[in-house]
């Protein structure tokens, strides 16, 4: 009999928490939007969207969002909006218990602006992703200019990283700025001392530091840390104490040494 009397409250409880769960959620689902909080996670490195143009975006897609249940709302379908837009690499979106939307965003991190032969300019980011030049921001990455030549038309969503890499040198310089430009990036020293990198007619890479007035000649994109490391021991070991503007040029594209020309 104890038994029994404790079953059927355990029942009994059970059968509360479920209808009061029940109740809350029903409840919560009710509840209207009355605001909407927006977060630019690194907003403090790139600008490209502010929290009011992702606002816009959101009120532009639904016009049933503040002033309407909750439960009306798909937060999924809001965040495939926002993952539409060519600056935005990540949205998440989602509501709280006091009626608030908040949608959480990473912009695409660029490493690379590129001015191409026909003067079109556009930026590469982080991915390998195309992405066009803002009217509202300027991304303080290297730029590359001379003779850059596409292999396909720049419009809509590009990815380099998932297209086959071209054999022609004229075809594959885009692919290998974008390799180089990703290993300037990684490193500290490098994204604070390359400036430009100019394609010249032979398809080969010609780097422009930041201090020092002379020109990196560096050859093509292979071998492109064991050539950083041979400049990285001529800056520290050779100019430091011969002085940062005692060569025109430095070459970089003999293996095993690196070969300097005075002014």
């Amino acid at each position: 009999m104890r038994k029994l009397k404790i079953m059927i409250i355990w029942l009994a409880i059970s059968a509360y928490l479920v209808f009061a769960l029940g109740f809350v959620s029903d409840k919560y689902d009710q509840m209207v939007y009355m605001d909407i909080r927006v977060n630019i996670i690194d907003s403090l490195t790139n600008r490209f969207v502010t929290a009011g143009d992702v606002t816009d975006m959101l009120l532009e897609d639904s016009d049933r969002l503040l002033g309407y249940p909750q439960q009306t709302i798909n937060t999924r379908r809001l965040e495939e909006r926002l993952a539409r837009e060519s600056f935005i690499g990540n949205a998440r979106v989602y509501r709280t218990a006091n009626g608030m939307l908040h949608a959480d965003i990473l912009q695409r991190k660029p490493v690379l602006r590129v001015i191409n032969r026909t003067g079109k300019s556009y930026y590469i980011d982080s991915e390998g992703i195309i992405l066009p030049v803002s009217e509202k921001f300027t991304s303080r990455v290297p730029v590359a200019n001379g003779y850059i030549s596409e292999p396909f038309i720049v419009e809509g969503n590009i990815s380099l990283s998932e297209e086959d890499v071209p054999e022609s040198r004229r075809d594959r310089v885009i692919f290998d700025l974008f390799g180089l430009a990703s290993f300037i990036e990684s490193s500290d020293l490098w994204s604070a001392q390359i400036t430009q990198i100019y394609v010249n007619s032979k398809y080969e890479f010609e780097l422009i530091p930041r201090v020092g007035a002379h020109v990196i000649y560096f050859g093509d994109a292979g071998n492109a840390g064991t050539k950083f490391s041979k400049l990285e021991a001529l800056y520290r070991y050779g100019l430091n104490d011969s002085g940062w503007n005692k060569y025109e040029a430095i070459n970089l594209k003999f293996e095993n040494q690196v070969v300097c020309t005075k002014r």
